[in-house]
């Protein structure tokens, strides 16, 4: 195993996506990941998604590279083998309800009296305290209440709309994972573990304010709105397909506006800030981009935009991006073998570290698959695991 969080163990009481992708991340930088999953089911996206001879991708991305333990959390026999496992491991990650992994008798005050330096993450929708604290939540429920719908917005017709993708859980996933090496980096210098509590609601509107919130920054009233960075963008469309440039700098409008043969702006577009202040008015002089742009081929603009310098890009499929020449030479994809499904294309981790190369993507584990084997590392007999199994403790 290699990787910069070699050595550091996982165990991993998620499921459906941010709790269990936060530790993906964790496994693909070298982390050794125990998955626990209830004998029998599992996580609930072992069934959801595209799949291939009964394994769906979307379990195996968020999930791969990990081992597979089938434990019964609601048996005091179950109990009880997570915590001889927690007294030995970095992390525990769940992203139960509040309050759920303490009825069960795992929470942080458990789990902490077994192993004080244990540094655990709880993982929930709305936050562990106020009115929203039990409310049930999923990715599109967060993507409303949190604003990505309302700053999704159609600007034409103003109707929200929510992005077509599991964008809260995949954002919450990132930041707990950045949370839980910044926690093991503390650690590192004295701190002792710690309890972490991460919402997704509050993941994502903090990811969102920076260039969303607008005028919402200040609390001065006399705040004044400018051109969005973001907002309303639409795709030119080409002869033959689609792709977008992004002309912020001065030389970069200047050299799009050769490009599409906008000529005689007027002066006060000249300069970025002129065009911060006259948003709509700009909007207005380059709307003769279109039908200009419909009348090109896509390659010939992207190579009349890059003899400008003006950052650009053809509008790609996701899964095209594997057989791209630019792609290739990063090396951000690799094939693993799965034993069912065959040949899976999966993302390699994207940080290249130089000094603790990250290990090679491994396939997802089937439910329970190293059972005997982590139960054996804790001086567990086979005859013992065969009558936990028999008991329905173990899977």
């Amino acid at each position: 195993m290699s990787g910069p969080l070699s050595g550091v163990k996982i165990l991993d009481l998620g499921t459906m996506i941010a709790g269990p992708m936060a530790a993906t991340v964790l496994s693909d930088q070298g982390a050794d990941v125990i998955k626990v999953e209830t004998p029998g089911v599992g996580d609930v996206m072992r069934y959801l998604g595209a799949s291939c001879e009964g394994v769906t991708g979307l379990y195996h991305n968020t999930n791969r590279g990990k081992r597979s333990l089938a434990l019964d959390l609601k048996s005091a026999e179950g109990v009880a083998l997570l915590k001889e496992l927690a007294a030995d491991a970095d992390i525990v990650l769940q992203n139960f309800r509040p309050g759920v992994a303490d009825r069960l008798g795992v929470g942080y005050a458990d789990l902490c009296e077994v192993n004080p330096e244990l540094i655990y993450m709880s993982v929930c929708g709305f936050g562990d305290r106020g009115p929203y604290r039990d409310k049930a939540a999923y990715d599109n429920v967060i993507q409303a209440f949190g604003g990505v719908a309302q700053s999704q917005a159609n600007p034409e017709s103003g109707v929200p709309t929510g992005y077509y993708q599991l964008f809260s859980d995949k954002l919450t996933a990132l930041t707990g994972s950045q949370a839980l090496t910044a926690a093991l980096f503390a650690r590192e210098r004295g701190q002792g573990g710690q309890h972490i509590r991460l919402s997704m609601v509050d993941a994502v509107s903090s990811f969102l304010w920076c260039d969303v919130s607008g005028t919402d920054t200040f609390a001065n009233p006399n705040a004044q709105d400018g051109i969005s960075v973001a907002k309303g963008l639409k795709l030119l469309q080409f002869s033959d397909g689609y792709g977008t440039a992004a002309p912020v700098t001065d030389s970069q409008f200047m050299g799009y506006c050769r490009v599409f043969g906008v000529n005689d702006l007027d002066p006060k577009f000249a300069t970025v800030m002129g065009r911060n202040q006259h948003g709509v008015e700009l909007l207005e002089a380059m709307a003769v981009v279109e039908p200009r742009a419909l009348a090109m081929t896509t390659d010939a603009a992207i190579a009349a935009l890059d003899a400008e310098d003006v950052p650009c890009a053809r509008a790609m499929h996701l899964g095209e991006l594997p057989q791209h020449e630019q792609m290739i030479a990063n090396n951000s994809f690799a094939e693993v073998t799965h034993p069912q499904a065959g040949i899976v294309i999966e993302p390699n981790n994207p940080p290249n570290f130089e000094g603790t190369p990250s290990p090679p993507l491994r396939t997802m584990a089937a439910i329970g698959e190293h059972t005997d084997e982590i139960l054996a590392t804790l001086g567990k007999t086979p005859e013992q695991i065969k009558q936990w199994r028999e008991g329905g403790v173990v899977g």
